[in-house]
């Protein structure tokens, strides 16, 4: 992807007043973030995704299509999207960046960020100043400290020249999706899906997270952030070292709103099954990379396991649920048999789960 593949626009930030809304003052509020949807957006519009749980919501993309045919409206994500796709094919692990609006308070911060780090990367490259396709961003000074540790972490995604490309590329092209498309479909689906954010905090915050409490102090997660996102699915993304955000899928009704409290167990389990992953794998096989086709698996039935031991009452809807994400059928009442059969992971693993929050759950009570 060459240089001349990025055109020179300037990105157009976020309007005040929209970036974030929090329903709660619990020590896990409930919140909508603008630029999490907005990033994460661009990513589904990209990545076809036929994994068993996949990232984002199976529909979400045909149903952006026909958004934006209904409004006669192509932006440069449109334009541009055949050289992204193919950047994430070359190299996938660009998909890391994913979770990575989840450490940003607003589309005008992000873009702040990622300006400074292309900037700062071409700097390096030419042993001069020179100023960045995204320099014309209204730029914000941040702390020198948080400015260098925000560019260390978009360092450990964007890691090559080709990478750093893919960035600009992909950032500029999102700034016109939000200005031609996303910010108002999002404020529209805000305002439709109020009575399903605010059901939400009523089922997880006023009654299952008193349930939850001995669990997150165990594994060091007293407080944090829950962010419901409308692209995605039940996989889910988080940032669980240092800043405690949950990312999960806005569930479509407040009749659905337990769906959150499920997705939010199964974020919440991450750490402990990719350490049972890591510990009960071979080395051979955690050298050819194999820990990541287990982990996902391993998450969903660890979610289902911690909420055994907090919440056992919850179990059969998670397990419900994940079967619809993974758009099993299974027939009968034997829901548990069903769900161990679509999300099969090693017994050893489930042992070492299964040790794991009983050590937890003893240490916290």
């Amino acid at each position: 992807m060459g240089a001349n593949t990025t055109p020179e626009v300037e990105p157009v930030a976020a309007p005040t007043g929209i970036d974030q809304e929090v329903i709660g003052q619990t020590p896990w509020p409930v919140k909508t973030r603008y630029v999490v949807d907005l990033w994460l957006h661009g990513y589904a519009m990209l990545v076809s995704d036929t994994s068993r749980t996949p990232l984002f919501r199976a529909d979400y993309r045909d149903a952006m299509i026909v958004a934006k045919n209904s409004r006669n409206i192509a932006s440069q994500l449109d334009d541009n999207a055949e050289a992204l796709r193919h950047g994430l094919r070359v190299n996938p692990r660009l998909l890391d960046g994913a979770r990575l609006a989840l450490r940003e308070g607003s589309w005008v911060e992000m873009g702040n960020d990622i300006a400074a780090f292309l900037t700062s990367g071409e700097e390096a490259a030419s042993g001069k100043k020179r100023p960045s396709a995204l320099s014309t961003w209204k730029r914000t000074p941040h702390p020198a400290e948080e400015t260098t540790a925000t560019s260390a972490v978009l360092g450990s995604v964007f890691r090559t020249e080709s990478d750093r490309a893919w960035l600009k590329l992909f950032a500029l092209s999102l700034s016109d999706e939000h200005s031609k498309f996303y910010e108002l479909y999002w404020r529209e689906q805000q305002h439709a899906l109020r009575p399903t954010l605010a059901a939400v905090d009523s089922q997880f915050s006023q009654r299952y997270l008193k349930q939850l409490r001995s669990y997150l102090r165990g594994v060091q997660l007293p407080t944090g952030e829950i962010v419901l996102s409308l692209p995605l699915g039940g996989e889910g993304r988080s940032i669980l070292e240092g800043q405690h955000s949950v990312a999960i899928g806005f569930p479509a009704t407040a009749d659905s709103s337990l769906d959150a409290v499920y997705e939010f167990a199964h974020e919440a389990v991450g750490g402990i099954a990719e350490q049972a992953v890591r510990e009960r794998i071979s080395p051979a096989e955690f050298r050819a990379g194999a820990a990541a086709q287990f982990e996902s698996p391993t998450k969903v039935r660890g979610g289902a396991m911690l909420l055994q031991r907090a919440i056992p009452e919850l179990v059969a809807g998670y397990e419900r649920h994940y079967l619809s994400v993974a758009r099993v059928r299974f027939g009968g009442t034997d829901v548990d048999s069903a769900f161990v059969r679509a999300f099969p992971v090693r017994q050893a693993i489930i042992d070492g789960m299964d040790q794991q929050l009983d050590q937890v759950l003893k240490a916290a009570n």
